[in-house]
């Protein structure tokens, strides 16, 4: 009846379908009621019962046809609507109306429960109906039956101020009947009943309070569970956009220390990637010391900026090649200071900002800028410090290579507790003896192959000219298409140098069958200045290129850059 909408099983669900529910219920009893009619019918058909057979029947087939009615309309009808439960409680009025008039016009039970099926409505309104309705069926039910004969109707009207009027012959019989029955059915029966249904209504009207009560409680509590819900789920959202906001943030930040780090490498090509490898070290000991990963992270971007106060110091001061003067020398310690003004106004992290002004003092006091000794060093910096010292003596220089894994370990013994924190080198320590490849140094070699492909000899030796100074490159010359991708077949190159316009092959060609190969950088070189051009080329896997007559200072950045990694 009515499966096409769904119940809901929550409390808000319950308080929102109210009427399809109590339309749903009444239903059910009808049905239950009908069911019981129809046994009831049979039993009278086989004798059982001692109603006339006909009178049965003139009450049970109207009621079949009126229940059949209400089933097919509950299906075209939404159970939810309004206006539907005035017609199925008018419908089951009526058929309890023709139950009692062919029945037991005297049963009252009958006539209240419609009652109980209204109090699920909880509305004094539809109470009120019903109430009406129920007087209306009363006096077609007493009357009814009255007309049909049924039970000891009869009896009921019959006055007499003696016995001896009931007796003749010795018999003891009905002999007279009241003389205005209609009049005696409304006092005696129609009334009393009314007055019944008076009381009931009134124990019914507390049912309805009480049941209102609950379901405006529930109401209530539904809302609140509701808001709290609603509440609860624009926290949430509001948490995902702050911890998102945060991220984006974060991973700002990330980017501009990585950026910072990245640009002081750059003025010292020697120790491409200082920064990072100090950053890892410094991490590394952190989590030995039983670090959180915060605390863990911290350090690492307090080693990304460790010397970003080298960008104010001069180039040729931090690529010389020789000893420093005295001079230099002091030029040089400034750069902790610098760093630390720097990265207090950026960072918003003090400790960052600690940890890199203070990496350069030692454990004996004897450090710079400001000379602190033993464990007034901020804890971070003295990591720094060994992690800092550590990277120096393990990457390549202008006048050296990396030490040695054997001379290095020797120099952190040597500086346990005058240049080092004790417990931090030997945690350094630890970690070289676990280090069986010697793999935790600078891994990039100092010395690069550039291929240059161009049918211009003249070209070779200016690109070769520019760079010479540099002293980390080693130059591969390609006349042709053909010959570099024969030179590739047969050895690793860090960059290719690729002339567009060339007779045997030309660069563009030469890049696609490189491309099909190889991932190695390609820069080329080309005479076309339009804006065009390096869409173009990118589109066909070229790295970057520069457009002739060269600026050294330009071919020189271009180099280092795409093979510093």
């Amino acid at each position: 009846m009515g499966t096409h909408i769904k119940k809901s099983d929550d409390i808000s669900g319950y308080i929102e379908n109210q009427e399809y529910i109590a339309n749903t219920y009444v239903m059910k009893c009808f049905s239950v009621t009908i069911v019981l009619y129809f046994v009831t019918f049979l039993m009278n058909e086989i004798g059982i019962f001692i109603i006339d057979k006909s009178v049965m029947r003139s009450g049970f087939i109207p009621s079949l046809i009126i229940y059949v009615v209400v089933y097919l309309v509950g299906k075209k009808v939404l159970l939810s609507d309004t206006r539907m439960k005035y017609f199925i409680l008018f419908s089951v009025v009526t058929v309890f109306t023709i139950i009692g008039m062919t029945i037991t016009y005297h049963v009252v039970l009958i006539a209240l429960l419609p009652f109980l099926y209204a109090t699920l409505y909880s509305s004094k309104r539809i109470m009120r109906y019903v109430y009406g309705l129920t007087v209306l069926s009363t006096i077609v039910v007493v009357y009814g039956g009255y007309y049909f004969g049924l039970c000891d109707a009869n009896m009921a009207l019959l006055t007499s101020t003696r016995l001896q009027n009931y007796i003749v012959d010795g018999q003891f019989i009905l002999t007279s009947v009241n003389d205005n029955p209609a009049v005696t059915l409304l006092l005696f029966f129609v009334m009393p009943r009314c007055l019944i249904y008076i009381a009931f209504a009134a124990v019914c009207n507390g049912i309805f309070k009480l049941v209102s009560s609950s379901l405006e409680k529930a109401k209530r509590t539904a809302e609140m569970e509701e808001f709290q819900a609603e509440l609860e789920k624009k926290v949430d959202e509001q948490t995902i956009e702050l911890k998102e906001q945060q991220k984006k943030i974060e991973d700002l930040y990330i980017q501009t220390v990585t950026a910072l780090s990245e640009a002081v490498d750059a003025k010292d090509r020697y120790t491409s990637g200082h920064s990072k490898r100090v950053a890892e070290y410094a991490r590394m000991i952190a989590a030995r010391m039983g670090k959180s990963k915060q605390e863990q992270e911290e350090i690492y971007r307090a080693g990304l900026l460790h010397d970003v106060g080298k960008i104010r110091i001069p180039v040729e001061i931090i690529n010389k090649p020789g000893r420093l003067t005295d001079e230099e020398y002091n030029i040089i310690k400034i750069h902790p200071v610098t760093g630390y003004h720097i990265l207090r106004g950026i960072s918003g992290n003090s400790d960052i900002a600690i940890a890199a002004k203070y990496h350069h003092e030692r454990y004996d006091g004897k450090g710079y800028p400001n000379g602190l000794e033993g464990e007034s060093i901020p804890e971070s910096a003295r990591i720094l410090g060994v992690a800092d010292s550590y990277d120096a003596m393990t990457s390549n220089r202008s006048y050296r290579n990396a030490l040695p894994q054997e001379v290095v370990r020797a120099e952190i013994e040597k500086g346990k507790g005058t240049q080092f924190d004790p417990f931090v080198a030997d945690i350094m320590l630890q970690l070289m003896d676990e280090d069986k490849e010697y793999t935790m140094k600078q891994n990039d070699l100092m010395d690069k192959k550039l291929l240059i492909v161009d049918d211009e000899p003249m070209n070779h030796k200016l690109i070769e000219h520019i760079i010479k100074e540099e002293g980390m490159y080693q130059i591969i010359s390609a006349e042709g298409g053909q010959e570099a991708l024969d030179i590739l077949e047969k050895e690793k190159v860090d960059l290719i140098m690729l002339d567009v316009v060339m007779p045997d092959m030309d660069g563009l060609e030469t890049l696609r069958r490189i491309r099909e190969k190889y991932q190695t950088p390609v820069v080329l070189m080309t005479g076309d200045k339009t804006l065009d051009t390096s869409t173009e080329f990118a589109e066909l896997g070229c790295d970057d290129y520069v457009t002739k007559p060269f600026l050294p200072l330009l071919i020189k950045e271009v180099i280092y850059n795409m093979t510093k990694n």
